[in-house]
């Protein structure tokens, strides 16, 4: 799962990720809520983004991020890790970190 970058302040477009296993198999989504959170590798500090994941498709893994102003604030280099939680009683699943890059606006 490769990030799109995205450029400071810019809330559009928003990023069409589509959540795969180490085997590069779609993880079905239904019936989960997604969040995640922001690692800034330049200052160490980590918070939740506040933008809205959307499933577009989820028995295919596929999720819309909606960027938050604040997700898209700084820029810089993160870390990213997506937390899908299920209301079906499955324990929540969390991506491995995927990097992304905010690129400065100028």
């Amino acid at each position: 799962m490769a990030l799109a970058e995205a450029v400071q302040g810019a809330k559009r477009p928003s990023q069409l990720i589509t959540w795969t296993d180490a085997d590069g198999v779609a993880v079905d989504l239904t019936g989960a809520t997604i969040t995640a959170r922001l690692f800034n590798m330049q200052t160490g500090a980590a918070a939740a983004s506040t933008g809205a994941f959307v499933l577009t498709n989820p028995t295919a893994g596929v999720f819309r991020w909606d960027y938050a102003t604040t997700d898209v604030q700084t820029a810089g280099q993160f870390k990213v890790q997506f937390t899908a939680t299920y209301t079906a009683g499955l324990t929540p699943g969390r991506t491995l970190t995927e990097l992304w890059t905010v690129h400065l606006a100028i």
